[in-house]
C-alpha cells in the first residue's frame, strides 16, 4: 500500500475524514426509498392521505458544527467576547441544510437545534448568543427567499461529558418525488461544476476563508500555536499531547496569504448554497447529482454513482484558499491526504449532462459573486468508482 494512504495526519489525531467505522457499522440498516441519493430519502406517514404518499417524501437529516466550536471557546477565553459564538449556528444549520440540498431539497426547512455545554464553562450570556445565532440566519435566508422554520430544540447542561459545548441540528423537510435528486442517475460523459467555499458571496457579511465545518480538528491542531494546550478541555486525553497545537499562529495573528485573522479565518461560517441552488430549481436546470464536499472533501464524490470515474482534472482553475496551503504547509500533509480530507476550495459539485446546463450553474453562481467552473466531467468504469485530481498518478482514488 502506498505510504501516504497510510500516514494519514487526521487519522493521528483520533478522526477519520472517510468514516470508513460508520459505513461498516450502517450498511446493514435500510439506504432509503433512493439507495443512491446523497442522503437518506424516507416516506411520508402511512396515516397521511394516499395521494401525499404517492407523491411526496420526507428528509431527515442531523449534524452539528463538530470540533469548530473549540476555536470559538479558546476565543471566547482570550477575550474576543460572547458574540465571537454567533455564526457557530450557521455552521450547524448549513451543514444539515446543504447535504439535503443534494437531493431536491433547497427551500422550507424545519430546523430543531440541540446545545449541550458545560454551564461551568459556557455560562447563560454566552448560551445567548448562540440562540440569537439562530434568529440571524433565519432572518437572513429570509431576505433570500429561503424558508428556514425554528421547530424548537433542547438546551442541556450536560458538563459530566461535555467539558465546552456541542451544536447540532436535526432538519426536516417534504418535497414531491418529481422533484428528488438521485446520484443514481450520473452516468459517463457529464459535466462536473465546482462551486467556491471561498471569496464573499452577496449574502455574506464577510470574507469567507473557505474552511466550512470538515476536517476542523486536523486545521485547529495544525494551525493554532502550543500556548493553548492550557486548554486542556479541548484537548483530546487519548492524542499525545506533542501532536495537538503544533502551529505558529495565535488567534489574533493575520493568516499569511490573507486579510483576514486567524480566528477569523477558522471561523468564517459554512458557506450555504441554498441560494444558488434554489434559483437553479427555479430554471429547471436538469441535475443528475449534486455532492456536497464535506466529510471525504475532493473525493466524496465517490461514494456516489455506479461504476463511474470522476475524471477531476479541472480542480486547478481554482486558486487553492491560504488556509489549507498553511495547513499542508505546517504539518508536511501530502497532497493525497489534503484533497481527501478537506474541499481545497470547492464546496459543491454539481453534474449534469449538457454544456449550456454547465454554464447557466456558472452564471447563476456568478450571480451571487460564487466562482464556479468545469472541474472535470465523468467516464464509466469496470472497477467501482474512482476519483482523480488534476491529472496527477498519486491523486487516484478507488472505493
Amino acid at each position: 500500500m502506498d505510504k501516504e494512504k497510510v500516514n494519514d495526519p487526521y487519522a493521528g489525531l483520533g478522526v477519520s475524514s472517510k468514516k470508513e467505522g460508520v459505513h461498516k457499522a450502517i450498511k446493514n440498516l435500510s439506504k432509503g426509498l433512493y439507495p443512491g441519493a446523497f442522503c437518506q430519502i424516507v416516506s411520508v406517514g402511512s396515516s397521511l392521505p394516499k395521494e401525499i404518499q404517492d407523491n411526496y417524501v420526507q428528509i431527515l437529516h442531523s449534524d452539528g458544527v463538530g470540533t469548530k466550536s473549540n476555536v470559538a471557546y479558546i476565543a471566547m477565553r482570550e477575550g474576543f467576547g460572547y458574540q465571537i459564538l454567533k455564526t457557530l449556528p450557521q455552521d450547524a444549520v448549513v451543514m444539515n441544510t446543504d447535504d439535503m440540498a443534494c437531493v431536491g431539497v433547497t427551500n422550507d426547512i424545519y430546523i430543531s437545534n440541540h446545545i449541550a455545554r458545560n454551564a461551568n464553562r459556557v455560562n447563560d450570556e454566552a448560551l445567548g448568543e448562540i440562540i440569537g445565532g439562530y434568529s440571524d440566519l433565519f432572518n437572513k435566508m429570509e431576505t433570500l427567499g429561503i424558508h428556514l422554520y425554528n421547530a424548537g430544540g433542547e438546551t442541556a447542561d450536560v458538563g459530566s461529558y461535555t467539558t465546552t459545548m456541542g451544536i447540532d441540528v436535526t432538519a426536516s423537510s417534504i418535497i414531491p418525488k418529481s422533484e428528488v435528486i438521485d446520484c443514481n442517475n450520473i452516468k459517463e460523459n457529464q459535466y462536473i461544476v465546482g462551486l467556491a467555499s471561498y471569496g464573499k458571496a452577496k449574502y455574506e457579511d464577510r470574507e469567507n476563508s473557505g474552511i466550512r465545518s470538515n476536517g476542523l480538528t486536523l486545521a485547529i491542531n495544525t494551525l493554532l500555536h502550543p500556548d493553548y494546550r492550557k486548554y486542556k478541555e479541548v484537548m483530546d486525553q487519548t492524542v499525545p499531547e506533542d501532536n495537538l497545537f503544533v502551529g505558529k499562529y495565535h488567534l489574533e495573528d493575520k493568516l499569511k496569504g490573507t486579510n483576514l485573522k486567524v480566528v477569523d479565518a477558522i471561523l468564517s461560517p459554512t458557506r450555504t448554497y441554498l441560494p444558488v441552488l434554489n434559483k437553479l430549481k427555479e430554471e429547471k436546470v436538469k441535475i443528475y447529482g449534486i455532492i456536497h464536499c464535506s466529510g471525504g472533501g475532493l473525493t466524496k464524490s465517490i461514494n456516489f454513482g455506479n461504476n463511474i470515474a470522476y475524471i477531476k482534472d479541472g480542480i486547478n482553475k481554482f486558486e487553492t484558499p491560504a488556509i489549507f496551503k498553511e495547513i499542508q504547509e505546517i504539518r508536511n500533509i501530502s497532497d493525497y491526504n489534503m484533497y481527501q480530507t478537506f474541499n481545497m476550495g470547492i464546496g459543491m459539485e454539481i453534474i449534469v449532462d449538457t454544456e449550456d446546463d454547465a454554464n447557466k450553474i456558472i452564471e447563476v453562481s456568478n450571480g451571487f459573486n460564487i466562482d464556479a467552473k468545469i472541474i472535470g466531467h465523468t467516464e464509466k468504469t469496470n472497477q467501482g468508482n474512482l476519483v482523480k485530481i488534476n491529472n496527477d498518478s498519486k491523486l487516484v482514488y478507488s472505493k
